[in-house]
């Protein structure tokens, strides 16, 4: 079944454009990865150090394969690294209302 991952954070202060750079950087590979279906990443209109990647999986045991292979090569920590709060990803079931 098809999973939406929320992942959100808010950049160090002002950082928010680097770090958006560094997520165009990183994030093909993210969508050429087996599962994943759809990747976006948004920009708080009211924040522009906050984001939210929206991102569409075939299964959440895909993304869980991902998350660990951006985990093994240090990416979830040198993003984590970059904000204030760390890094809050969600997990939705898409439904038919």
């Amino acid at each position: 079944m098809p999973c939406y991952v929320m992942l959100e954070f808010t950049a160090k202060p002002g950082t928010g454009p680097d770090v958006l750079a560094a997520l165009r950087e990183a994030l093909p590979e993210t969508r050429n990865k087996d599962g994943c279906l759809s990747l976006d990443v948004t920009v708080n209109q009211d924040d522009r150090d906050n984001m939210l990647l929206v991102m569409r999986w075939a299964t959440r045991r895909q993304y869980d394969t991902y998350r660990a292979w951006r985990e093994a090569n240090g990416d979830v920590q040198r993003f984590a690294d970059l904000t204030v709060g760390g890094l809050s990803t969600r997990f939705f079931d898409p439904t038919d209302a």
